[in-house]
């Protein structure tokens, strides 16, 4: 848990500080983007690696490698003078994420057995709080001489304490039952956890749109200043905290897929009234209370894919997260390119679409998944 909330923190960090490194930089928005690009896509290559070798040379290892790369990009960044050292710093913060995120997920799996949604919902409880914690701290540290490079600084300090916490921790061997080889392969290219990967992708487009362009949607169309605007973004992350709590109750009393799909729909309601309202104060109600019903969504959903073949489950973790770090690297690409020829608002528009093509396809994986259940 105490990990989870420095994730929270360190994902955070890039929305609030977007215009400031523009402005820093001097870039465009297609080239500011990169800082969000460059961690989703090397995250997705980190999940199938970190996936992969869990499964077949165990869960600690992997974990060890994953939180030294993962401290070490954060460092990079944080001492970053240009754009090229900065990117440096985020493709080895992201692939080190990723290979630590799988197998941390296998490992929940092997140890909750059918309520692994529920616990991996607790485990990622405080990672709301530390996403609350980052655009005030931009915020302030946006006034300070050493400005949004000291969020990347402090976050690194915190993945080296909680890691030290995570690696002392008994994890459990890899069952003798895993899957190898072919088996893998055939495990996560069935229909529902590639369908429940775009999904994933779906909810990682509401992370886009509301945690990483929010600031620059307050301060480009309604003149917000920009530390204010960054704080601001804490309105979402808070409704993310809450919303972990509550999924982790409701986890007992409601059906996953149920549970999913009410989250990802009530989540595409919100979203349209962020892109629809014209009040400052209307998106950021909005914007929280998309984050208080989207709380559970990520985690039930991943929970599902890797309770869908326990003898693969880094896999299959590995290849859902993948799937998402790379929709969430495409999506960013597409937010700067309309950001800089339409408007930012224009970018964050594209999150209701992405969102009800994933509620569709959830249905869908629901009633496959059922099917083959029956038979």
């Amino acid at each position: 848990m105490p990990f989870y909330f420095t994730v929270g923190l360190v994902l955070a960090i890039p929305g609030p500080s977007l215009e400031a490194v523009r402005a820093d930089l001097n870039l465009s928005y297609v080239l500011v983007v990169l800082t969000l690009i460059v961690p989703a896509t090397s995250y997705a290559t980190g999940t199938i690696v970190g996936g992969l070798v869990a499964d077949r040379l165990g869960r600690r290892f992997t974990l060890t490698t994953g939180v030294t790369l993962f401290a070490i990009g954060l460092l990079t960044s944080g001492f970053a003078p240009a754009l090229d050292v900065l990117l440096l710093g985020a493709c080895l913060n992201g692939f080190g994420f990723g290979l630590t995120e799988a197998p941390l997920m296998a490992t929940i799996s092997d140890v909750a057995g059918e309520a692994t949604g529920r616990a991996m919902t607790i485990s990622q409880m405080p990672f709301g709080f530390g996403a609350l914690t980052a655009p005030p701290l931009v915020g302030a540290l946006l006034q300070t001489p050493i400005g949004w490079r000291g969020g990347y600084l402090t976050a690194a300090l915190l993945v080296m304490l909680t890691s030290i916490m995570l690696l002392s921790a008994r994890i459990p061997a890899a069952s003798e039952l895993r899957a190898k080889g072919g088996a893998l392969v055939s495990a996560v290219l069935r229909p529902v956890p590639i369908l429940l990967g775009c999904v994933v992708v779906g909810y990682f487009s509401m992370q886009l749109g509301l945690g990483g362009f929010l600031a620059a949607y307050l301060e480009a169309e309604h003149g917000l200043t920009r530390s204010l605007a960054a704080t601001l973004v804490a309105a979402f992350w808070f409704g993310i905290s809450l919303g972990r709590i509550i999924g982790a109750w409701l986890a007992l009393r409601v059906q996953a897929y149920s549970l999913a799909l009410g989250s990802l729909g009530l989540s595409l309601l919100c979203a349209v009234v962020v892109v629809g309202v014209p009040q400052p104060a209307a998106i950021l109600a909005a914007a929280s209370l998309a984050g208080l019903v989207a709380g559970p969504l990520f985690t039930t959903v991943v929970g599902i894919g890797v309770r869908y073949r326990p003898s693969a489950s880094g896999m299959i973790a590995g290849f859902m997260l993948a799937m998402g770090g790379a929709g969430f690297a495409g999506l960013s690409l597409a937010a700067g390119a309309v950001a800089d020829a339409l408007s930012v608002r224009a970018a964050v528009a594209a999150m209701p679409v992405t969102l009800g093509i994933a509620f569709l396809l959830l249905l869908l994986a629901r009633r496959l998944h059922a099917a083959e259940l029956r038979y």
